[in-house]
């Protein structure tokens, strides 16, 4: 008994061939379920899948960003000064206030200039 016999070597070869059928035959998830380190990579992706697909979901629910213009800071100085003055304008003050808001206007109307000229917004004032 020495060597492989024609028929050993028949069995074997019918072996391979029914080994070669069975792996073609599992498909990719087969092979991914039965190797650790593939399983692991599937396991993190399918994590990171589901908290993206949670983050859109709660984006779609939020209302859209308001997008402003761009408004040039001189701009919105000016337009809150004059909400100021116009505001401060309205109101009945007592004799002993006016002092603090004639105080008050005068330090507005040195906030605000038009140009480079440097003439005062609130010249009226």
């Amino acid at each position: 008994m020495g060597g492989i016999t024609t028929k050993m070597k028949r069995i074997l070869d019918i072996d391979k061939l029914q080994q070669r059928q069975k792996k073609q035959k599992s498909n990719s998830w087969q092979r991914i379920k039965n190797d650790p380190v593939k399983f692991g990579h599937y396991k993190e992706w399918r994590k990171q899948y589901g908290n993206k697909k949670k983050e859109k979901e709660v984006r779609a629910l939020l209302p859209p960003p308001i997008v402003t213009a761009a408004v040039p800071f001189e701009k919105v100085r000016e337009n809150i000064i004059s909400q100021i003055t116009d505001l401060m304008g309205r109101v009945d003050w007592q004799d002993h206030e006016l002092r603090n808001v004639w105080t008050a206007l005068e330090n507005l109307r040195s906030l605000i200039f038009i140009g480079d000229k440097g003439t005062p917004f609130l010249w009226l004032l």
